[in-house]
């Protein structure tokens, strides 16, 4: 029977902690707990599932996005450098090296990774599966809480079988205030095949209107759930009004990927930059900009509660 491997080692200068499923087949993990705990390699029978772009140093370094990254405690854009969420008003420093920045100047992807280090609680294996627990403390010690001031901990599960990952995340208040709950993922998959021949079907029944500088209007139109073939088409589109299942399918050739949302995630956005190799389904708790703009897309958990979300690649 396999068993995780958390034995820390140095991808340049990131560690990284491995999760293998039981069996010789099966999925092999890669996690870098000092880079915000990215899986940043997945592979099965010695093939690569998910996009390097510019590498984990690079991701750990600056932002720049590879894998499956957590995007925390926002998802994509801000529309500016000043939010307020539970009476609390919070404004960013312009000139703050703790967060990137879009090509347009707009905060993006919540605080740099390496900027959250992870601890590692547990890894383990059954006949069944390979699992990790992690967790991580966003209280006034942590390098980028004045980005965020609401304390939490943050609690990230993987289970890791034959031909799927699930990946949780749990979110639990730890001081007296509520706390806003806007993190998402950017995984990563790559087109099985030529992209000229790759389709995908996306589960979706609105698509979210944005403005010039790619954050939502507050406006939806229709949108046919559905097959759409991926050619040399370009994406880099908001969704509501997610269907059941919420399955995105990729598929190719004679291969497919598909990553599912389980609970906790009621948007998405879709990336795939025209010639890219790469297409993102990224499940979000709340639209671009909801730290902003506020309403009622925007979850909040009180002192005493949780925010569970969980989502699943799977391969076949």
């Amino acid at each position: 029977m396999g068993t995780p491997r958390c034995d820390a080692l140095p991808v340049a200068s990131v560690e990284t902690v491995h999760l293998a499923a039981p069996g010789e087949h099966g999925l092999r993990a890669a996690f870098a707990p000092g880079a915000n705990m990215v899986l940043h390699s997945l592979t099965l029978g010695g093939r690569e599932l998910l996009d390097q772009r510019n590498g984990l140093v690079a991701y750990a370094e600056n932002g720049s996005t590879m894998g499956v990254p957590l995007l925390h405690p926002w998802a994509n854009r801000l529309a500016g450098y000043t939010y307020t969420v539970a009476s609390k008003r919070v404004e960013l420093d312009p000139g703050s090296a703790l967060f990137k920045r879009d090509p347009g100047g707009l905060p993006i992807h919540g605080a740099l990774p390496r900027l959250s280090s992870w601890d590692i609680d547990e890894a383990r294996s059954d006949e069944d599966a390979g699992s990790l627990f992690a967790r991580l403390d966003w209280d006034p010690g942590h390098e980028a809480f004045e980005l965020f001031p609401f304390p939490h901990r943050l609690e990230y599960s993987a289970r890791a079988t034959d031909a799927a990952i699930e990946i949780a995340i749990g979110l639990e208040p730890t001081g007296d205030a509520p706390v806003p709950v806007s993190f998402g993922f950017h995984p990563y998959l790559r087109i099985p095949g030529a992209r000229a021949s790759a389709q995908m079907s996306l589960p979706v029944g609105r698509r979210i209107l944005l403005d010039e500088s790619m954050i939502p209007t507050g406006e939806t139109e229709p949108c046919e759930p559905g097959l759409r073939h991926l050619g040399d088409s370009a994406w880099d589109d908001g969704f509501s009004d997610l269907r059941e299942p919420t399955r995105f399918l990729l598929s190719g050739g004679d291969s497919e990927i598909s990553l599912t949302f389980l609970r906790g995630y009621r948007f998405a956005q879709v990336f795939a930059p025209p010639g890219s190799h790469f297409v993102c389904f990224e499940p979000m708790t709340a639209p671009t900009n909801a730290l902003v703009s506020g309403g009622p897309d925007l979850p909040v958990v009180e002192p005493g509660g949780r925010h569970d979300a969980a989502f699943e690649i799977a391969v076949r």
